[in-house]
């Protein structure tokens, strides 16, 4: 991944226009080219996922109809994003980057290994879309999360939960058909998933700066969005340009769905010489193919 120094805002920032950064690490769709790729589990009874590629994320805990994928369906700065469909109360889709992940059960992704000190944790972005054809509460929308290990310790399993941003705790509008960026820095709202372990019970008014000074051990395993777990009616929407900054190291991420870029006409020769125009001239107009004059 692409990493870049930049200043995380310490309050929610949000405008359906705003700009990501630049230097974003593109991830690609496993299908690698238009409609995209997409992952769903029809069973409520256990949670599956699917490595997206190589790049450190995954489809995950997804079940009960749920689909998550890379898809043309709301593109965002480029071809595509990550399309979530959650179609009842039943459904839930994920897509997270794990630390040290390996899966488990039903390919199923866990995390081995930590990002960083939950202390060091500046702040993360994203952008989301809802579909104004969704019939779920309409304070709903895809949410972003930080996966934490309250002691630390990795060897000790139940203590782990998410720390969630969703704007209805934030006091801000959840909008329709239009994308919207959200900065969670220090001052932003986030509640615990996890009602067990040094979390203590599960509370929803509680900071970031907070829960770091309520958690000085903690470690950061992963980071999450998704929809679904409990959410009646339907949902359809998107999320892309996830970005987070550890100790003043920055990822982001940008979820794309073209396949790499064909060589452009200057290149043509040196293919030829290759013997490798026939494999080009297939992709591209005619008028642009020719063949190799004889020595």
């Amino acid at each position: 991944m692409h990493r870049s120094i930049v200043i995380v805002a310490a309050v929610i920032a949000s405008t359906a226009t705003a700009a990501r950064p630049a230097h974003a690490a593109i991830v690609y769709s496993n299908a690698g080219s238009a409609p995209g790729d997409s992952f769903t589990n029809p069973f409520t009874l256990f949670t599956a996922g699917q490595a997206v590629g190589t790049s450190g994320w995954f489809y995950n805990n997804v079940r009960g109809g749920g689909v998550v994928g890379i898809n043309t369906a709301y593109p965002r700065l480029g071809d595509g994003s990550v399309l979530f469909i959650s179609p009842s109360g039943s459904g839930k889709a994920d897509i997270e980057f794990l630390g040290g992940a390996v899966t488990n059960i039903f390919g199923n992704a866990t995390a081995t290994s930590s990002l960083g000190s939950f202390a060091a944790f500046q702040g993360m972005s994203y952008d989301w879309y809802r579909d104004g054809t969704s019939t779920n509460p309409a304070a709903q929308h895809p949410a972003l999360r930080i996966l934490i290990d309250a002691d630390g310790n990795l060897a000790t399993t139940g203590d782990r939960g998410y720390l969630i941003f969703e704007r209805s705790y934030n006091a801000l509008p959840t909008l329709t058909d239009q994308w919207v960026s959200d900065t969670i820095g220090p001052n932003t709202v986030l509640w615990n998933s996890s009602t067990s372990g040094l979390f203590g019970p599960q509370v929803f008014n509680r900071t970031l700066a907070q829960w770091q000074a309520q958690l000085p051990n903690a470690v950061i395993l992963g980071f999450s969005s998704g929809v679904g777990s409990g959410w009646n009616g339907q949902f359809r929407g998107a999320v892309d340009n996830i970005s987070w900054t550890i100790a003043g190291q920055t990822t982001t991420t940008n979820f794309e769905v073209a396949a790499p870029e064909i060589p452009e006409p200057a290149t043509l020769g040196v293919l030829a010489a290759l013997g490798l125009t026939g494999l080009v001239c297939r992709r591209r107009r005619a008028w642009m193919c020719f063949t190799p004059s004889a020595s």
